[in-house]
């Protein structure tokens, strides 16, 4: 079982640390333990609880009526949310919350349930960029936690790729011959849900994709550039590097391959590029300017 300092409990959830002492206090809403130095630690049944707190109030419920609950009659009221197709923020953390509990039970028919009907709601695009994406980023917090927290991480991220590697599977072959795309990662590279994203935005305009995945040596990359002739390369940044060694990739790329596009996304702070033919990929939307050019000079 895992534990969890206040300040962890406000980033996995967005309440205030302060706020959750009120309700700590005032409602008795938690029992934390108390480290040898009196820090307040919660275990994963508690941060469980606050997630749905947040969801009931999200939902217009008031914590004074929430602090009257036991567990089942909590776990009755969140049976009562269904997901629908209204686009704001508290649906949207709602949803991220819902999916996070889903995780830490590994339920995968919990997640299957709610992620299908946040695509039906929403599209595969909207629910990558505002909910996956922000999921993921706020579960980066648990990853780093304990040996439970690694299963969770490859729990979710397999069932993730299932879905992309289902939708990009439902595409037609690409038939624009204007654009080819190399996708890739770099050898010590394997977190690949954020190239599978683009697989499926670049497949999807009818642009041809080759996708070679994780950990793909230089040579052997430099072998596929010459088989196919390319206009575009595409990698992402998400592991930690050892220093400038981000920069060194990015300048061997830039100049052994002046003339193709060199798309990078990732991790912000590690990315920096003076380089005329690499495109720094900070949103999706930059994404969708390069693979739909038309759309968005029409619009200019």
């Amino acid at each position: 079982m895992s534990s969890y300092s206040i300040k962890q409990l406000e980033q996995l959830s967005n309440v205030k640390a302060h706020t959750i002492r009120i309700w700590e206090q005032r409602y008795n809403m938690f029992t934390p333990q108390r480290s040898d130095t009196n820090i307040r630690l919660y275990d994963d049944e508690q941060l469980r609880k606050l997630l749905n707190v947040c969801i009931l109030m999200n939902h217009g419920m008031k914590i004074s009526a929430i602090s009257k609950f036991n567990q089942d009659q909590i776990c009755k009221e969140i049976d009562k949310i269904t997901i629908s197709s209204q686009q704001n923020d508290q649906k949207i953390e709602s949803i991220i919350n819902q999916l996070i509990i889903s995780i830490s039970n590994f339920d995968e028919a919990q997640f299957d349930k709610i992620f299908s009907s946040v695509v039906w709601g929403y599209g595969l695009l909207n629910t990558y960029v505002k909910i996956i994406h922000p999921m993921l980023s706020r579960m980066g917090f648990l990853w780093l936690k304990s040996t439970v927290i690694p299963a969770q991480e490859h729990f979710v991220s397999n069932l993730i790729k299932q879905k992309l590697f289902a939708a990009i599977d439902a595409l037609p072959i690409p038939t624009k011959t204007d654009q080819t795309w190399i996708l890739f990662l770099k050898e010590n590279e394997e977190h690949e849900i954020g190239l599978l994203f683009a697989n499926f935005l670049i497949r999807q305009s009818g642009r041809r994709v080759i996708y070679l995945g994780q950990r793909i040596p230089y040579d052997n990359l430099k072998e596929v550039i010459q088989l196919n002739n390319p206009t575009h390369l595409f990698t992402f940044f998400v592991t930690n590097q050892e220093e400038n060694s981000t920069e060194k990739f990015i300048n061997k790329l830039s100049t052994d391959y002046k003339n193709l596009s060199i798309c990078i996304s990732g991790k912000k702070s590690c990315i920096t590029s003076s380089h005329k033919n690499v495109l720094i990929l900070n949103e999706v939307l930059q994404l969708l300017e390069l693979i739909h050019p038309e759309t968005f000079n029409n619009h200019e």
